[in-house]
């Protein structure tokens, strides 16, 4: 049995009393649309109308520095005619996200803002690179520790176990949540995205997203789930160094992996990442107080 078979083994086990989200209703509603030989963007808009917090948080999000529309953008219609049906499911799969799994608090917000710029890397990294479509890249870094908050609702010495994996430099991440708890949240943000609909490479590379030697036993995962684990783990030394919250155990296990795999060399990839982390902090500067 290969690793990811392994990691897929016994899923219900590892739940564990875990909360699962389900899927939202619009959410199931907008994959399906989205699915169909012509898509309507009428449609799409409609569909995200019918609630109306939903259409101003994605109106919102638009607006944000992260996708650059250099215009204001006033409505759903306007998102979609100028990001497009990919980047406009990816604000509405954030703003769905944050509403299953919202919990106060100033750790969870923390958690957020890390995903958000993850994800807005990947994206970047995706686009520059050319190794991986920039919509599916920014999903996988929204979604890739979607089971972090689901844990620290589950287990009440959670946030002293992701201490010590983060700090943790000879073992993988989620063999340290397994030893504490008999799960992980890689496991559990699997399950959460394969309820919610992604597609199979993307879960299965949030299952894998811990486990570097994917980048270099070829047999035992699709190529394009482990381009989205090579993106992921530069995208998270960017976001980790832009918010100051970087997990330096995480870049140095995975960073000659991730840069053989993306054809680069380390010194080249930390330059790729430079360059991202100088726009954020450039973007953050800029913003208005």
């Amino acid at each position: 049995m290969n690793a990811p078979a392994r990691k897929e083994h016994n899923l219900e086990q590892a739940v564990k009393g875990v909360t699962i989200p389900s899927c939202p209703a619009v959410l199931a509603q907008l994959m399906d649309e989205l699915r169909q030989p012509q898509v309507s963007g009428k449609r799409i808009a409609a569909l995200i109308g019918k609630d109306v917090g939903l259409a101003a948080v994605v109106v919102k999000s638009a607006n944000s520095p992260f996708f650059g529309s250099g215009r204001r953008i006033g409505s759903v219609d306007e998102a979609i005619r100028l990001l497009g049906f990919g980047m406009l499911t990816n604000l509405v799969q954030e703003a769905l996200l944050r509403s299953a799994i919202a919990e106060p608090g100033a750790a969870l917000e923390r958690f957020w803002d890390n995903s958000r710029y993850t994800a807005a890397a990947s994206a970047l990294i995706a686009r520059k690179t050319g190794c991986a479509r920039a919509e599916t890249a920014y999903t996988f870094g929204l979604f890739h520790d979607c089971g972090i908050p689901l844990l620290v609702k589950r287990f009440p010495n959670y946030k002293q176990v992701l201490a010590t994996a983060n700090q943790a430099t000879e073992r993988w991440f989620t063999e340290v949540e397994d030893e504490a708890l008999g799960t992980n949240h890689a496991t559990i943000g699997y399950i959460l995205a394969r309820s919610w609909g992604l597609t199979e490479a993307v879960c299965r590379g949030i299952l894998c997203h811990h486990d570097y030697s994917v980048l270099v036993e070829e047999a035992t995962l699709e190529p394009e789930s482990r381009t989205l684990i090579a993106v992921n783990v530069v995208a998270e030394y960017i976001a980790g160094t832009h918010l100051r919250t970087r997990r330096d155990a995480e870049w140095d296990k995975g960073r000659e992996q991730a840069a053989h795999f993306l054809g680069y060399s380390v010194t080249e990839l930390e330059d790729l990442a430079d360059d991202i982390i100088y726009s954020f902090d450039r973007q953050q500067s800029e913003a208005p107080a």
